[in-house]
Formats: C-alpha cells, structure tokens, sequence
C-alpha cells in the first residue's frame, strides 16, 4: 500500500484512492535510484509517442527496480500496487522521425523482441526526473530523461519464429495475425509493432505506442473472427461476468451470426449508490430508480457480420481490446454468437491504468462458467439485476436488441 490518505481534491470526488499522494510517495521511495547512468534486468518495452507525428519522442524504457510489465501477469493488482510497479520504468526520450535507423533504435529493437528481462546499460544527458503520466490506452510511466545511449549486456532470448518472421519481411497485420496464431500474446506483438520490427522491410517505421496496442488488438481479433464466422452458432443465452478495478463487465452471448455491440459508461456517484441499495434488497422504489434521469452517458458502438471500416471513436482503444478477449472465446468455443458487452466503470478506478485492464478483465469473465438462459427475456432479467444502469437505457440504444427473434421468447 502507497498510502491511505487523500488529498483535499480526491476527498471532494469521493474517491477511495488518491494518484497525487501515491505520487509523492514514490517519488520518495525512489529517491537515489534514478540515476544519470543505469544498468540492471528490465523488462523489454520502448515508448513512442505520437505528438508531432511522424517526428515523435520515443525511447527505450529502462528499471529503476525490478517491475511486472506483462498485464497477464499484472491483472489482480490494486491500483496502488499497480502504479508502484510502473514507476520503477524510467523512460528514455530522443525526437526522430518515425524511419530513423539507428544504433540506439536497432538496440531497442533487440531488446523488445528478447520474452524475458534482459541486463541493459542507459546512460541520459541529466537524472531522470519523476513526473507519473497516465493515459487510456497505454500503462501508466514514471520518471524520464533525454537519453543518449542505450546497449544490451547480455544476449536477448528471442524466439526463433519471431526472428523468422522478422526476416521473411511481411506485411504488418499478416505478421501479427501468424505470430499471434503461435501463440504469443498481443501486448508483446504491440511492442514489436511499436519499435517498427514487423512489416515490409522497405516500409518498417516506428509506430506510436498508442496506435500499435490498438493495431495489434484489432488485426488479431480480425484474424480470429475469420474462422469464428464459418463455425455453428451456439444454442443458448449466455452471460459471462467479471469485476476488476472497479470496471465491471457483462457480456451477453446470444445465438446467430456473428455481431458486436459495446457499451460503455461511467457511473456517477449517486447512480452507485442507487445500484448499492438495489443490491441490498430495496425495492426499486425506495431506492428511488424511477429517478433516472439520463445521469450518464453511455456511448454504444456496434459492428455487423462483415465488421465495420470506421474507427470506433466514442471507445477508442477500449472497444478493441474487449472485442479481442470475445473474439479469443468465441474462436476457443468453435461457436458464432451476436455478443453485447456492458462495460460500467465505477467512481474506483480514479486513474487509468491503460486498455489492457479492459482486455484481461473480459478475458477473466471468459475463464468463468457462465449462466445459461433458455431465454432472452430470462437472461435480461437477470442482467436487470446485476447492471448498475437501468436495463431500459441501454435497451433503446442497442441495435443488436432490437433484432427480436421467435427462438428468443
């Protein structure tokens, strides 16, 4: 635990975690050990960022102390341990264009493609300076510097069908979707898509960090769904459930051709505490219900049997990355459904830890048994009970539910 006590600022919001005193914390925790010259085991990782694109700020990043970087591994943390964990990443920056080849970007490249820790030594123009940054798509990072060199120590493991792949030069999205067929997991084909190892070798260039979590969610889920859409549909309602980091997800599987539809929304305090008293067996009355008043905005994206060519604006990175984990179960079932995600996050997760939260908690609620419905009607009722928002909100909102069919009655 960082620390239990709030901020003036955090107090007001009704948050049970406060970033700004954890980040005083750490910063104290990690005092001495920013140093201008490092070495040590890390995690192999390289941040590009996309501002002034395609001249961008990137660099590899580097352990202050030893950190978890793999989310598989990283889910079940709290949000404290969570940040603890990311702030010992120090991130190392330089400005070039996107196709720069270099010795300090052909050694980050070695490093990203090793799938364990690997000895490195960084050196930086001055003392990496602590200045925790949070973001919706990409893990939280800690302290930075400009960097000025940056070699291996020791030889990287890499894979030999990563190394194959690399040389046989093809394009991105077919590299991802053979190496994520191998079974490597699409955090670590997004660092490679990052550092610009994947793709024709003519073509290959940096890709923002944010850019490539999304790229590699989507052309592996794509890749999925090709066979998903040639298997049988399943026979019943489904309803898969998991809760982490205050993010809680439904997921609503139902027979016929392959379909996807997204809900998101951010719940309110005081919608929470209607949700709360519901749980405790008021009767919607007096737990004032009737009340609704369109308190949160609920964003709903959907894509049909072929899928869909637009960005999915309103979710960004979120919507792929659950779409993935769905897209993983259904290709596991060797089964087709029209599947609907609920996605209520809570007034708990007060800073963004990046989209792999949202791809290992839907993953998480595939791992689960799910309930079985014979019904429609049976299993919105039941999902009535378990959905903060009123069923009847996102009912007028979904284009999937109001596809009604005999076999659902």
């Amino acid at each position: 635990m960082l620390m239990a006590s709030l901020c003036e600022s955090c107090r007001r919001q009704g948050r049970v975690f406060c970033p700004h005193n954890a980040a005083l914390e750490i910063r104290r925790q990690l005092n001495g050990k920013l140093m201008q010259e490092m070495f040590g085991p890390t995690p192999p990782n390289v941040f590009v960022g996309h501002a002034f694109y395609p001249d961008v700020f990137w660099g590899p990043l580097v352990s202050a102390e030893p950190v978890e970087d793999d989310p598989r591994r990283m889910y079940g943390m709290g949000l404290e341990e969570i940040i603890r964990q990311r702030s010992g990443l120090v991130r190392g920056k330089r400005k070039d264009n996107v196709r720069v080849q270099s010795r300090l970007l052909s050694e980050a490249q070695d490093a990203v493609m090793s799938i364990k820790p690997v000895d490195v030594e960084a050196g930086f123009s001055k003392p990496p300076r602590f200045s925790f940054e949070f973001d919706g798509v990409v893990h939280p990072v800690g302290a930075s510097a400009p960097i000025v060199r940056f070699e291996l120590a020791e030889n990287p493991s890499v894979p030999r069908k990563v190394d194959a792949v690399c040389e046989e030069g093809l394009k991105a999205a077919e590299a991802l979707g053979e190496l994520a067929e191998a079974g490597f997991d699409v955090h670590y084909l997004s660092k490679l898509l990052a550092c610009g190892i994947l793709g024709e070798k003519k073509s290959r260039k940096m890709v923002p960090t944010k850019w490539a979590i999304t790229a590699a969610d989507d052309v592996v889920a794509k890749r999925h769904l090709e066979t998903v859409r040639l298997q049988r549909q399943i026979e019943k309602v489904l309803v898969y459930s998991n809760t982490y980091l205050d993010n809680r997800f439904e997921i609503l599987l139902l027979p016929g051709n392959f379909e996807y539809e997204q809900f998101e929304c951010a719940l309110s305090r005081r919608i929470e505490m209607l949700y709360e008293k519901r749980q405790a067996g008021f009767p919607s009355s007096s737990a004032g219900l009737g009340g609704w008043q369109g308190e949160a905005a609920i964003s709903e994206e959907y894509e049909g049997f072929f899928g869909r060519a637009d960005f999915a604006e309103s979710q960004g990175g979120g919507y792929y990355a659950a779409r993935l984990a769905v897209a993983e179960a259904l290709a596991r079932m060797k089964r087709q459904a029209r599947c609907i995600v609920f996605r209520e996050i809570g007034s708990g997760y007060s800073v963004p830890v990046g989209v792999w939260e949202v791809r290992e908690n839907v993953r998480h609620a595939f791992m689960k048994s799910p309930v079985v419905f014979d019904t429609l009607p049976e299993a919105l009722a039941y999902l009535a009970g378990r959905l903060a928002v009123p069923l009847a909100e996102y009912l007028k909102r979904s284009r999937v539910l109001a596809q009604r069919r005999l076999n659902e009655f």
